[in-house]
């Protein structure tokens, strides 16, 4: 592990000033499940780490008005995988933050840090962009709200200024009739990344049983979470009988651009994805 220089901000005005005074050569440490393995087999060389821990206020989930819920970035993955809130309004994060990792990484594991690691795989983001959450990221110029969509750039890369932090994630409540579903496939069954990800949420209309609004996202299958679009429009104004499921799998196949590496090839990622969306569509 290289030497760097180490700092500790109280408040998010002052990291968000060492960040931009630091720029690039910075990294910063939140729960450090992804940080410190790197800093220890040398895959990065940080000037400095900006420790996050001692930000008063960034670990909770809370509601914010009567329309949603918001989480704070220093909220650990254990904490979601059983709030009693979350397992009642937003089951499929539960179930993917169970997927993370071990028990001890859950406790260290932060939501933030999940995030802005910014990886393909990142389990809890393909359930967050069925759920249309949005982002709060403070900087120098202040606060500002984005959807969690926009805040990839690619495979460890942010759509953040220089300076930004992320600071919450806000997620609005769905309808009464809405069903939600994550499905992680990996090589092992336990402690392992995603090999392919993919959430689902289907809303219906009590009268009619008609999908009113489908979702769909996956992960590990393009070189950021996605959004699968064209098939969330195979599903919606339709009721459940009506599905096309071999239609639908192909279509979402069709929509991702997965790399062949040595946990598997893309042709392979392609028909897991086909399959698992089915599988999911099935199980709702």
């Amino acid at each position: 592990m290289n030497r760097f220089d180490y700092y500790e901000p109280k408040t998010i005005k002052e990291a968000c000033k060492l960040c931009f005074n630091l720029g690039n050569k910075a990294s910063l440490l939140a729960g450090g499940t992804d940080l410190i393995p790197k800093l220890k087999q040398k895959l990065i060389k940080p000037k400095a780490v900006v420790n996050l821990k001692k930000i008063k206020g960034l670990d909770f989930v809370k509601p914010y008005g009567k329309s949603g819920l918001s989480l704070g970035t220093l909220t650990h993955i254990a904490d979601i995988a059983v709030h009693p809130l979350l397992q009642k309004r937003f089951p499929v994060l539960c179930v993917a933050a169970r997927t993370i990792g071990s028990t001890q990484v859950r406790n260290l594991a932060t939501l933030g840090g999940n995030l802005c690691n910014a990886s393909p795989s990142a389990d809890m983001v393909p359930g967050l962009l069925v759920l249309d959450a949005k982002v709060k990221v403070a900087g120098p110029s202040g606060n500002r709200e984005i959807p969690l969509e926009e805040l990839f750039a690619g495979p460890g890369k942010m759509n953040l200024a220089k300076g930004e932090i992320l600071t919450e994630v806000r997620i609005p409540f769905p309808s009464a009739h809405t069903r939600q579903i994550y499905l992680k496939h990996s090589i092992r069954r336990a402690m392992d990344i995603a090999l392919v990800g993919v959430a689902v949420a289907l809303s219906f209309d009590n009268r009619t049983k008609v999908c009113s609004k489908a979702r769909v996202a996956f992960g590990a299958v393009a070189p950021t979470p996605v959004r699968a679009k064209k098939t969330e429009g195979k599903l919606v104004g339709k009721k459940i009988e009506e599905f096309s499921l071999e239609s639908v799998g192909e279509t979402a196949a069709e929509e991702v651009a997965p790399i062949s590496d040595v946990r598997g090839s893309a042709h392979y990622r392609r028909e897991m994805i086909k399959e698992l969306t089915m599988e999911a569509i099935r199980r709702l």
